[in-house]
């Protein structure tokens, strides 16, 4: 018996871990435009700092736009409006960005000159000319200014933007807002002189600096109400609540506004060439809001659409807006805290980056941006240390630091160490995971798993996942390029980045690891750290995989619903609804594509068509399938790379499966677009690949019972068994041997086929093989006679090929105590087969218990669920993703109902639910109950219920013990006051028997035939052969029946090269594998020269006779057994009968103990 090296142990204990690994597999057949890159508005922190030491801003520089720093390369300038010259300083530090009126003009009427006071604001519109260059301050905003010439030569995207127009062109005359922060802060009649002074300050920037802007945005988050302005009753000023500028424009003012500013950029004397960018809007829902308002005119002049990510709902439709408009889209503005606020601020709290790390993987993820923007990445040190006590920015400085480098503010505090320092936190470790390795020109690919993000190098022969692990335990991941064509060099080098000490802020960020070279199958484990940051580099991967799920041009597909599991379906009546597949259904489910434009991107767009004719549309707002309808563009968007949603061109609607129905006939309609699994569809393509491999058995001269059906296999798998008519004409049925029999039909789809083959074996005696299986300790014996075989495989002599006999076991000698212990025991039972009885055997393999999660497969539904979440995603492996919730606007929902339904019968022993704090909301229940589906009643039945305690930090996980035999499995939540809920996952833990380790084998056949006298586990047998023809090679075949047929049997057949079979057995549980060399000798061997000349004529006619008898003599036999190096014996009889037998292992996890086990008299 061999021994298994411990790495090649490792190798299968490592295929057990990645069942049970986060699956990240990206998907390279959906490419997105290349991708612009990273970068930040300049504003307050720009604002505050460039007239800094050169010592101080020169660090800052660095680190936010240096290589080793942030690595950004796109700046948003602001273009300040500038309160009053006589206002009070009333904005935060950094705030008050210069406007770039002067402050004087030469101008005065019958009341004298005209000043800019906030008093005499009128006068100073009246008379101030937008087309004047005199009433410009062209020497403005020095600060920001200076970080225009230090970054220009790294910034490869400039845009300008405005957060509020000049004081002069506003509502309330101040820049932070009007007095009611609902109202319009930007009349119609000021719109003109907005856009000029927009234009004019972008066209001297670019003439001055020597860059040029792409993109100019005349708002930020203008639809909300943060932007007024209080004024203090004391002194007639506004309070410091007025902290930044801004200004309320409406979505009609908005409309206005772009259409202003599209006519003042097309005048002859623009010099500048900057597109309209807009709206800037502070979150997803706000900006479809603001779209849908705005006129086609507006939207045509917009080139670029801008959205904040400070709430997230909605990102989906806002991508489906920018695809309808054929309009690029970035994610411009977000920040945020996201450590505990109890913690004030703190540098190394991994939390804050992680909690970033995730919202770039999101964004990226939901909007598909060609560019993703900081708000501002530098903060004032002093007001997030003293002041705030929060954790916004990564970079830190403080926002007064003198000619000398001292804060000012700290002077006053009598600090020792005033000096402004530049600091770094966790966010600045994790964002670098992204902006170091995910570059300009690259592509970004969807990912299957929410916690990771992918893009292909620019060169298309690398690629960058990263991955983000916020759990408190080490993940095993298992990172999967099958879906590309060339990983054959692939190396794997993590780059991971985790929480650093408090004397080193930097430590842990960006450690490079071992590199791992992948695996052949493309799928290779990886180990990161619990909370961290991990980069995986993959250099030398490259090119599509066919099977990479994707709509190709001309290629035919079903589309199966996620939530429903069935095939969109077109009704003779030209209705769409949803099916499970079935012959006379098929050729209405089957689509072909039929790609417009944009095979291989985020931007393709394709018709669909049934071999009916029937073309997918749409009659008004009705989803038809019509032979006389015109065509529709449909646009295919992922963000799993593994389902899709299609969205008619024009519109920001999907197909989506009415009310959410699982039923078969459920309509399908169009809806805008949730994320949910009624709106997402698998692929399969439909191409046939072959069929089943069909054989079946007869006796010499008998015609054989043919199949009526063969089982189509096509790329996704099995398909529907269909008719098949057989080409018997002129076959004759042999004494011996194979015959193949051609057939022809059509398929499930319409498609002819005439290459179905099924194999007859011809033979007087049929042979069993032994069948297993195995159960847990103590199982009943009636769960065993339920779990057992009802067929079994079988030879014929003189084939290897394996034919199904229906098999009946007798449980009779099967008793309770032989179950009690892990072992084996064996039932003894008759197969059939061509009106013959053959015996057979059953090896009952006892293991220990496990828990089993069968959520992942069960069918899931909930009572309640919000737009863009699933109840399904609560089975998906992921402990802390935001699954499924049941928020709503308004009065939220008391209680809600989570079901999964199991694919059988179970003894489930207990469910866990994690749940999910979103922020500082006690988003999980108060209390729940789990009820369970009686199989004997098929009744729902109450368990104990469970109060759910509430915690400072994190959410709590909730276990409850069932121990009670169901189909299924039911969660009642009952929510907090006012609250709603949000499940991460659900594990519903059935007992299973483990997978065992015996690899032992129970048959060995030659050319079907059993080897009698076979012992399994000494190692080695030498065959005794007629007359072996070693020049042709002519060894019979090996076969070899494992005890547990869930074992692995390879089999290397011999050869003239190699002149001995080498079975290899490796046990379901990949823990043991068992080895046996088979070896051949000639049969009364006289010298080399002879067994040369030797023919097979001797053992083609020992077979022929061996089949024709009814009790056949074995034609080989066993001539040396043992180890190698052991004592060779020769069994010298030639044993008749079928000499079938159990070679069984003791009952020890040890394969290389085998006991013998003879069939019964």
């Amino acid at each position: 018996m061999s021994t298994i090296p411990a790495s090649a142990m490792d190798a299968h204990a490592e295929a057990n871990e990645i069942e049970n690994a986060a699956h990240i597999q990206p998907n390279p057949a959906y490419q997105s435009e290349p991708f612009e890159g990273w970068g930040t508005s300049l504003v307050w922190f720009a604002n505050a700092t460039g007239g800094y030491p050169d010592s101080v801003r020169n660090e800052l520089r660095d680190a936010v736009f240096g290589e080793d720093g942030l690595n950004l390369n796109i700046a948003r300038y602001n273009i300040g409006g500038g309160n009053a010259t006589d206002v009070p300083p009333y904005l935060r530090p950094g705030g008050a960005v210069q406007g770039w009126w002067q402050d004087t003009l030469d101008v005065g009427d019958d009341d004298g000159s005209v000043s800019s006071t906030y008093e005499d604001r009128e006068r100073y519109r009246n008379h101030w000319s937008s087309n004047d260059a005199s009433h410009y301050n062209f020497e403005a905003d020095a600060s920001q200014r200076w970080w225009i010439d230090a970054i220009k030569n790294k910034v490869t995207k400039w845009e300008a933007f405005s957060n509020s127009p000049p004081y002069f062109l506003t509502e309330s005359g101040f820049v932070s807002g009007g007095f009611d922060s609902t109202r319009e802060q930007l009349s119609t009649e000021n719109m003109p002189a907005f856009a000029d002074y927009l234009v004019r300050v972008v066209e001297h920037l670019e003439k001055s600096h020597g860059i040029e802007f792409d993109t100019l945005d005349p708002f930020n988050e203008p639809n909300t109400n943060y932007w007024g302005t209080q004024i203090d009753p004391g002194t007639g000023w506004p309070t410091t609540a007025s902290r930044q500028e801004g200004a309320h424009i409406g979505p009609t003012y908005q409309d206005e506004m772009i259409r202003v500013l599209g006519s003042r950029l097309a005048n002859e004397s623009t010099s500048t060439s900057v597109k309209i960018s807009a709206m800037d809007e502070t979150n997803p829902g706000t900006f479809v809001r603001n779209w849908r308002d705005w006129s086609p005119e507006a939207r045509n002049l917009v080139s670029q659409y801008n959205v904040h990510t400070y709430g997230t709902t909605d990102r989906l439709k806002v991508r489906d807006i920018a695809k309808a408009d054929q309009t690029p889209l970035w994610m411009s503005e977000v920040e945020g805290n996201w450590s505990q606020t109890s913690l004030g601020f703190n540098q190394v709290d991994i939390a804050n980056g992680l909690g970033m790390a995730q919202h770039i993987i999101d964004d990226l993820r939901e909007l598909e941006p060609r560019a993703w923007v900081f708000w501002q990445p530098v903060e004032d040190l002093y007001n997030m240390e003293k002041v705030e006590k929060l954790n916004w920015g990564s970079v830190f400085v403080d926002f007064d630091c003198d000619e000398n480098g001292n804060s000012i503010r700290r002077i006053e505090d009598g600090e020792p160490d005033p000096s402004c320092k530049v600091l770094t936190n966790s966010k600045f470790n994790t964002i670098r995971n992204f902006t170091h390795h995910i570059r300009p020109g690259d592509r970004l690919i969807p990912v299957d798993e929410v916690h990771s993000t992918a893009a292909i190098t620019s060169d298309g022969n690398g690629l960058n996942i990263v991955h983000v692990n916020s759990s408190n335990e080490t993940r095993q991941v298992a990172i999967d390029l099958s879906n590309f064509a060339d990983f054959s060099n692939a190396v794997i080098t993590p780059i991971t980045t985790t929480e650093s000490p408090q004397d080193n802020v930097t430590a842990n960020a960006l450690r490079r690891g071992t590199p791992a070279k992948v695996d052949a199958s493309g799928v290779t484990m990886m180990t990161v750290p619990a909370r961290s940051v991990t980069t995986f580099e993959i250099e030398s991967v490259s090119g599509i995989s066919q099977t990479a799920p994707a709509f190709h041009d001309g290629e035919s597909y079903e589309l199966f619903g996620v939530q429903s599991g069935k095939a969109l379906t077109a009704g003779a009546d030209e209705t769409v609804t949803i099916y499970d597949p079935t012959t006379d259904r098929s050729t209405r489910q089957a689509w072909k594509a039929t790609v417009k434009s944009g095979e291989g991107t985020n931007r393709l767009v394709i018709n669909l068509e049934n071999s009916h004719g029937q073309k997918l549309a749409l009659n008004g707002d009705r989803v038809i399938a019509s032979e006389s309808a015109d065509p529709i563009d449909w646009i295919i968007s992922t963000t799993t790379g593994k389902d899709f949603t299609l969205q008619a061109a024009g519109g920001i609607q999907v197909l989506d499966v009415i009310d959410q129905s699982r039923n078969d006939g459920a309509r399908v309609g169009m809806y805008e677009s949730s994320g949910g699994a009624n709106q997402r569809w698998l692929l399969r393509d439909v191409a046939r690949k072959g069929f089943i491999e069909t054989t079946v058995r007869t006796k010499p001269g008998l015609a054989p019972s043919l199949p009526e059906q063969v089982t189509p296999i096509f790329s996704y798998g099995h398909g529907l068994p269909v008719n098949v008519t057989w080409d018997t004409e002129g076959i004759s049925w042999p004494d011996h041997g194979t015959v193949d029999v051609l057939g022809h039909g059509i398929d499930q789809y319409g498609n002819a086929f005439d290459d179905a083959r099924v194999h007859v074996v011809v033979g007087a005696t049929a042979y069993a093989d032994p069948s297993s299986i195995t159960v847990y300790p103590h199982i009943s014996i009636e769960e065993i006679k339920k779990s057992a075989p009802l067929t079994t495989t079988g030879t014929v002599a003189g084939s290897e090929k394996r034919f199904e006999m229906p098999v009946t076991w007798d449980f009779s000698s099967l008793r309770p105590e032989d179950l009690t212990h892990e072992g084996v025991t064996s039932v003894y039972g008759e197969a059939e087969s061509v009106g013959q009885s053959v015996p057979a055997i059953l090896h009952v393999i006892v293991t220990s218990p496990s828990a089993h999660n069968v959520a992942p497969h069960s069918n899931s539904s909930a009572s309640f669920t919000e737009p863009g979440y699933s109840v399904g995603a609560t089975t998906n492996m992921v402990l802390d993703d935001k699954a499924w919730s049941n928020w709503k606007s308004g009065d939220k929902n008391s209680t809600d109902m989570l079901t999964y339904e199991l694919e059988k019968s179970e003894l489930v022993s207990e469910v866990g639910i994690y749940t999910y704090r979103d922020g500082s909301y006690l988003s999980y229940p108060s209390r729940l109950h789990v009820e369970y589906k009686d199989p004997a009643t098929d009744q729902w039945k109450a368990l104990p219920e469970v109060n759910v305690e509430s915690s400072d930090t994190g959410a709590p996980f909730v276990k409850v013990d069932v121990n009670r035999w169901t189909q299924g499995i039911r969660i009642v939540l009952t929510a907090r006051p006012q609250t709603h809920m949000i499940i991460s996952e659900v594990v519903i833990n059935a007992t299973r028997a483990t997978a065992s380790s015996q690899s032992g084998i129970a048959r060995l056949t030659a050319d079907g035939v059993d080897v009698p006298h076979f012992v399994s586990g000494t190692g080695e047998s030498t065959l005794a052969i007629p007359r072996l023809d070693r020049e042709s090679g002519n060894f019979p075949e090996i076969g070899a029946i494992p005890l547990d047929r869930d074992a692995t049997v390879t089999i290397t057949q011999a050869s003239l090269e190699t002149p001995f079979a080498v079975i290899d057995v490796l046990s379901a549980d990949k823990q043991s594998r068992y080895q046996h060399v088979v070896r051949f000798e000639v049969e009364n061997p006289v010298d080399s020269a002879q067994s040369l000349d030797s023919s097979q004529s001797t053992r083609e006619e020992a077979t022929e006779s061996a089949a024709s008898s009814q009790e056949p003599e074995s034609t080989y036999r066993i001539v040396r057994t043992g180890f190698p190096g052991m004592a060779w014996f020769i069994a010298t009889s030639i044993v008749t009968g079928l000499g079938i037998c159990a070679f069984l292992p003791a009952r020890k996890k040890m394969a290389s103990s085998h006991l013998v086990t003879p069939m019964p008299d």
